[in-house]
């Protein structure tokens, strides 16, 4: 029998898709210099009480995932320097490609870059800026527009990047 072994927060990262001049998100940028950065799932449920039972009975019929999120704001840093940009100059309707990847589940690929990912669109709801006293750190929110998309993260050598595939390059 296999001996559990603690998975740590570090090895599940974010990768977020900052915009090209055309409009076209090829490359994922790793999400650094974030303080926070957590997942609630916030379930839609249908709830009813039967009349032959003392309890209800709850089902789960949706999600309303957000990604709360707070960082310091560095130079030099695609994804903050996005953020910014959209929280400073209170832009309205921005959505990004976030591709979330689990660095401890390999799942059929065979390459020692690729890994179980899950991408997904999210509209930026910005916060708060201005916290803190040693840096100048933001906050707020990505909510969830599109369904789960299950595939493989194809990661840079440095770890600062990653491209998305719908299935592993090699199964083999």
């Amino acid at each position: 029998m296999e001996k559990a072994k603690l998975v740590r927060r570090s090895q599940r990262v974010a990768f977020y898709g900052v915009p090209a001049e055309d409009g076209e998100v090829t490359k994922f940028d790793r999400m650094q210099h974030f303080t926070s950065l957590t997942e609630s799932k916030n379930p839609v449920t249908y709830e009813r009480q039967y009349v032959d039972k003392d309890s209800q009975d709850s089902d789960v019929t949706g999600y309303g995932t957000a990604l709360e999120y707070g960082f310091d704001h560095h130079q030099g840093d695609p994804v903050l320097r996005d953020l910014a940009t959209v929280q400073d100059d209170e832009q309205k309707g921005e959505v990004r490609d976030i591709v979330v990847v689990d660095f401890f589940d390999k799942g059929e690929a065979k390459a020692e870059d690729e890994y179980v990912a899950r991408k997904r669109t999210y509209s930026i709801l910005p916060d708060s800026s201005g916290d803190g006293t040693d840096a100048l750190q933001y906050s707020g929110s990505f909510a969830v527009k599109t369904d789960i998309v299950k595939g493989y993260a194809k990661v840079a050598e440095d770890n600062k990047s990653c491209t998305f595939l719908d299935a592993p390059t090699s199964t083999l």
